[in-house]
């Protein structure tokens, strides 16, 4: 007995990739998604990997990347007659993105220190009597005995 494959509509796509229904269907325009297949209805059928491709686009597009930019990479598998000739435009690009993500996690890891650093400073003032200003703070001991002051907390100076 053949059973029906499980198809989601475009709410349930939209839902379960945590983003909005119009999202999908403006992916849906450009090509960056296909629905299997329509309900008597009328409605778009989707199956159920179009959830991932949703959240891997959302998450190209929370590194930078453009629409135009993230199509050119869907677009490369309906250009190309094999997957050999594909692979090296898909792999330059996704080690692009790579390359843009471990400079991504630099810059948070460098962002991290700078805050717990900063966290650390402010704690420290608990108790202080002092009004908060620029000239009393950089004139505090707990501060002067720093070898540098934490950018966050010197910018709120």
């Amino acid at each position: 007995m053949k059973t029906k494959r499980q198809l989601l509509q475009i709410g349930e796509v939209a839902s379960q990739a945590k983003t909005t229904v119009r999202t999908v269907r403006y992916y849906l325009g450009e090509g960056l998604v296909e629905s299997a297949e329509r309900s008597p209805g009328g409605f778009y059928l989707f199956e159920p990997h179009t959830v991932d491709t949703v959240r891997f686009i959302q998450k190209l597009k929370s590194l930078g990347m453009s629409l135009n930019e993230i199509k050119s990479l869907y677009q490369v598998r309906l250009e190309k007659p094999t997957g050999n000739e594909a692979y090296p435009v898909v792999l330059k690009r996704l080690q692009e993105r790579l390359s843009d993500v471990n400079k991504k996690i630099g810059e948070y890891k460098e962002l991290r220190q700078e805050l717990e650093e900063a966290v650390d400073l402010v704690q420290q003032c608990h108790g202080c009597l002092m009004k908060p200003n620029r000239e009393n703070c950089l004139a505090c001991e707990i501060v002067k005995k720093r070898r540098r002051i934490p950018l966050p907390f010197g910018a709120i100076l």
